[in-house]
Formats: C-alpha cells, sequence, structure tokens
C-alpha cells in the first residue's frame, strides 16, 4: 500500500480526526482557563469582624 493509495482511501479520517483533536484540546483549554469560569460562592471570601464594624448598623442587618 503506497502513501497515494493511503491518501486516495482514507483523505476524511486523515483530515477530521486532528482537526477533531485540536478542537476538543482548544475548549478543554477555554473550559479551563479561570478568565471564563463564574466564581462560585465559596470563593468569595466572608467579611471579618472589623469590615463589618465600620458598616452602620442599619446595613448589618439587612434593612
Amino acid at each position: 500500500m503506497s502513501i497515494r493509495n493511503l491518501w486516495r482511501k482514507n483523505k476524511v479520517l486523515i483530515v477530521m480526526i486532528p482537526s477533531i483533536g485540536l478542537i476538543h484540546l482548544g475548549w478543554h483549554r477555554i473550559k479551563s482557563n479561570p478568565v471564563f469560569q463564574i466564581p462560585n460562592k465559596e470563593d468569595i471570601p466572608e467579611q471579618d469582624s472589623l469590615g463589618l464594624s465600620s458598616l452602620p448598623t442599619n446595613q448589618i442587618q439587612g434593612k
């Protein structure tokens, strides 16, 4: 089997398999990038007691 026959019979596979692999790799890198991730409530630090003491009492109570 020569390279010419291999190319003629398997053009779609030779082109599509690396293309799908590169698309998957790019999508994985985009999803794992922290710029594109929504922060969870656990990721947001709570205010400490010193930060709360500087607020007026009606904001602390939620009024």
